[in-house]
Order: C-alpha cells, then structure tokens, then sequence
C-alpha cells in the first residue's frame, strides 16, 4: 500500500486531499504543530516547519509527499523556504520518491508578497530534485481564499471594489486539484516530474466576477463599490510610517492586486483530461459542501 504523507494536515487542501487519497486505497499520514488527527488521515504527527520529520520517519515508511505546510508568521519567507527545503532533503533521503511542492500562479522572484517569492524559490529547489510543482490558481471550495472572500462579503453590507475589481483572476475546483494529486501519486509521477504545472481552468475571470458569483452563489445581496486604487494606495502608504498596529490590508497586498495584470499564464488544465466547469457550478459546489459540514 503506498504511504503519501501530507505536511500541513489541518489546512484547506490536506482535509479534502486526505479523503481522496484514503478511497484509492492509500494510506494517509500528515503533520501539524498540535498532531489533531483529522479525517482521511492514518496518523497526524506534531510537526511544524523548521522541525525536523526523523521521528515521522523513523515509524512510517513513506512513499510519496505533498508539501502543503505553510507558515504566515513575521519571519515566514525563511521559515517556509528553509523548512520545506529540509522535509524536502529529509523525505528523499528516507526514500520518498514522488515529491509534489503545492505552488501558486503569483510565484515569482520579484512577487511582492514573501508567500509568491518563497514559493518561487521552493520550486527551483523541487525541480532541480525531480520533483513535481502544481502552481495552483484561486481553489474554489469550503475554505482558503474562497472562504475568506466568502466572508468578507456576508460581513459588509457594501463590497469595496479597488480599480472596479478589474484585475484578471485564474481559478480551478478543490475537486479537479485533489483528483490531479491523486494521479499524480498513483502514477509515482511518471510525466509530471521536472517542471511546474499551471492548474488553472482555461477562462479568466476578473476580481468583480468572482465576487459578484460568491455573493450570488450564497444568496448575498451586496451593492459592488469602485474604489480608485491610487488614493487607497497612497492613504496605506502614509499610515504605514505611523507607529500604528498592522492595518489588515497593507500596500503590498493593494500593489499585489496590479502585479497580475498583463499576459496570462499559460494554462496546462487540459494535460489532465478533466473537464472545466463554469465558475458558479465551482461557487455552487463550495457553497454545497459548507452547509455538508455545518
């Protein structure tokens, strides 16, 4: 039976990949700081990046990795970069051979947040080590982005658009992505090895498109507001050399929202031979498996 560990067992991914995985008849391990066991999953093993796994190792023998832990603490670029390195070097060496890094579209050298630069940094590192790198779009489903944006709209009886919500948005469904994982592991990565994947359904959207179908698809009656993005922009920029608390939008995230514009990434959706699905069947879908588990 093949032994696919997941790091990060408590995030969004790992608790609809862990399912996935169990019903084709693999065994599911993973890590999380406290070690909760969760659903889908054999054993859950207390672990943080910047830990070592030699304990996990020592017990299971473990076949294959999706490295989907993730730190947003103050020193996250170096925590993430040099602790997914380390579970990286320490898993091969114990013999996993199929070695996935869960990646995004934003990664790059010079993303302004520290998440796209320590991901584009992991996957020179992966792919040098022969592994598999899926840069991942917007994943609609029951948490991550979608969840967060999900909320923010049934909290705000106005939803502020900056620059009319214009910018390109890529998505693709928590379904399409486990299903991808799974053959992947299943196949021991046979073709996919070497290089990043673009998982992001062929059709762009815009940032007003996808809220106004979150809004829609959850029964939401939101007014949509255009904000100009440059006095929003400049507003943050003074208040962040006040000595004031960390706002929860900063100058980085408003900058990031233009870093995206431009050509869109080439999309290898139609390499795994699912079909697309339109955005509100992936709403529909989220919203769906939300009411399941409340």
């Amino acid at each position: 039976m093949t032994t696919v560990l997941i790091t990060g067992a408590n995030g969004f991914i790992a608790r609809n990949l862990a399912p996935v995985l169990k019903a084709a008849d693999m065994r599911v391990i993973g890590t999380a700081r406290r070690g909760q066991a969760a659903p889908g999953f054999g054993a859950v093993y207390s672990a943080g990046l910047g830990d070592s796994l030699g304990p996990l190792l020592a017990a299971e023998q473990v076949d294959a990795v999706v490295h989907a832990a993730l730190d947003t603490g103050p020193d996250a670029y170096r925590v993430n970069v040099d602790g997914t390195t380390r579970w990286l070097d320490e898993t091969r060496t114990a013999g996993a051979r199929t070695q996935i890094l869960l990646s995004t579209l934003s990664a790059a050298p010079d993303a302004l947040s520290d998440y796209g630069r320590a991901k584009y940094a992991l996957e020179g590192r992966f792919i040098a080590a022969g592994g598999i790198v899926f840069r991942m779009a917007v994943v609609i489903g029951d948490g991550g982005m979608f969840a967060r944006m999900r909320r923010t709209i049934q909290r705000s009886p106005v939803v502020p658009m900056l620059d009319g919500g214009r910018q390109p948005v890529y998505v693709l469904g928590i379904d399409f992505l486990c299903a991808v994982l799974r053959d992947a592991v299943a196949a021991g990565g046979a073709g996919l090895t070497g290089r990043a994947w673009n998982l992001q359904q062929p059709r762009q959207y815009t940032l007003r498109e996808l809220t106004a179908a979150i809004a829609h698809g959850c029964g939401y009656r939101r007014p949509l507001l255009t904000v100009p993005l440059r006095p929003v922009l400049a507003l943050l920029l003074a208040v962040e050399k006040l000595p004031l608390p960390r706002l929860p939008i900063t100058s980085t995230h408003v900058k990031g929202l233009t870093q995206g514009e431009g050509a869109a990434p080439p999309s290898d959706f139609a390499h795994f031979g699912y079909p697309p699905e339109s955005l509100d069947a992936l709403v529909a879908q989220a919203v769906h498996a939300k009411k399941a588990t409340d």
